[in-house]
């Protein structure tokens, strides 16, 4: 067998050096535009490193550590203090005022002479009263002494008929007399009842021009004069504001809607008074109310606080702000709520503050202590539905996601658990960016 043989052209063949070289041409400008590619692909990989790199150099994380420790959960309020026990004394009768024997401040027992009224007209009052008693008692006595005088009558004309002495008519107009004498008797018994009922009244308003005491205790208002004229009407005119006991005051205060719901009986709470800016008071829950108290913009509920005034210090009146404990967990791992905002995703800090919230972590409904009035936000960061709660650890470079359960928070700290996380963990708060340039 024979090897086959490659046949060259002929280097003198024209027509075969023009075919060769325009399939040299046809290749080139290909060719040209794969090493621009590849040039091209080469130097923007190059530059999205060097970019990317030194985005991660310049940009630098802050921490904080992961602290255990005690935790207080509050509702803050204001509202006035009371006396527990206040009574006002009025007049129930009209008259001018002869002297008052008390004055503000006054300690007064039970049954101690406030003011006296003038009793000239109700002294003449009962005289009158007497003597209408008197004339009726004595037309009681007439009536039944006719009635007697008409029962003898009739029965001596019932004895007479019987005998035939007497007619029967006799006996009948003997009948009707005796009846209209008991009748009279009946007349006058009530008249008598009458007027003793009006000397009664008499007698009682006499009583009452004596302003007494009704409990033990101290005179918190004066609001009448000697020589003043009170009028007792449809309303008993307020004479003196008397307070059981000082050294026991009720604080009421007003809870927002938001808040009332962690508000219980018997919560410890502390008050400061403008008076005492530097001192705090001791405190405790004793009701609150479900009757709400609606105002132009919010809804606020009643509670009712114990308040120790022994010292004396406290007086009705002062506005106070009072602090209720409504949540306390012992020995739990705390973090800074800066640190559940944080979101290394966002572009800038304004966007990391306003994107997600602690609130919205918790069972409260993101009312924190009545840490204030806005809604919770809604925490998406853009995706439309909320973010898990997480913290972020820093690693050297891009920092690490954590997924934690949160619990109580007092506005500023937050309680957390986590397997990975525990006292002392570095967790990242914010980002610095260093400035282009």
């Amino acid at each position: 067998m024979t090897s086959p043989r490659t046949i060259e052209p002929t280097a003198g063949d024209p027509e075969v050096l023009k075919v060769v070289a325009r399939g040299k041409r046809r290749r080139l400008p290909w060719l040209l535009v794969a090493l621009v590619l590849v040039a091209g692909g080469g130097g923007g990989f190059y530059a999205w490193k060097k970019k990317t790199t030194a985005a991660a150099e310049s940009t630098k994380y802050q921490s904080q550590k992961v602290e255990r420790g005690d935790l207080r959960v509050t509702v803050t309020a204001t509202g006035t203090l009371k006396a527990r026990n206040t009574v006002e004394v009025g007049a129930e009768i009209t008259g001018r005022v002869l002297e008052v024997h008390v004055n503000f401040n006054d300690k007064v027992t039970k049954g101690q002479i406030l003011a006296e009224i003038d009793t000239e007209q109700y002294t003449a009052r009962i005289e009158e009263a007497t003597a209408q008693l008197a004339s009726a008692n004595a037309s009681l006595v007439n009536a039944r002494t006719t009635a007697s005088e008409n029962k003898q009558k009739l029965t001596r004309a019932e004895s007479m008929l019987a005998q035939g002495l007497a007619p029967a008519q006799d006996v009948e107009t003997a009948q009707a007399n005796y009846k209209r004498a008991e009748a009279q008797v009946s007349s006058a018994g009530s008249q008598v009842t009458l007027a003793q009922a009006s000397l009664k009244v008499a007698k009682t308003n006499l009583s009452k021009a004596v302003i007494r005491s009704p409990i033990d205790g101290i005179v918190l208002n004066r609001a009448v004069e000697p020589g003043q004229t009170v009028t007792s009407g449809m309303q008993t005119p307020v004479l003196f504001v008397l307070a059981a006991d000082l050294g026991q005051l009720q604080l009421n205060v007003q809870v927002d809607e938001a808040d009332v719901g962690a508000v219980k009986e018997a919560q410890e709470a502390s008050f400061t008074v403008d008076a005492y800016a530097q001192q705090s008071f001791a405190s405790k829950v004793l009701a609150v109310k479900n009757m709400p108290t609606t105002g132009t913009t919010v809804v606020t509920y009643e509670a009712w606080l114990s308040v120790d005034n022994s010292k004396g210090l406290l007086r009705p009146g002062m506005t106070a702000t009072a602090t209720v404990v409504v949540d306390e967990r012992k020995n739990v791992l705390l973090v800074s709520n800066a640190a559940l905002r944080f979101n290394p995703n966002r572009k800038s800090s304004t966007q990391q503050q306003q994107g997600i919230s602690v609130n919205q972590f918790l069972p409260m409904g993101g009312r924190p202590g009545g840490m204030g009035q806005q809604k919770r936000p809604g925490g998406t960061g853009g995706t439309g539905a909320p973010r898990e709660p997480a913290l972020w650890l820093p690693t050297g470079g891009e920092p690490r996601r954590v997924k934690v359960e949160v619990g109580a928070t007092d506005g500023i700290r937050t309680e957390i658990r986590s397997e990975e996380i525990t006292e002392g963990t570095d967790v990242v708060v914010s980002m610095i960016e260093a400035p282009r340039g």
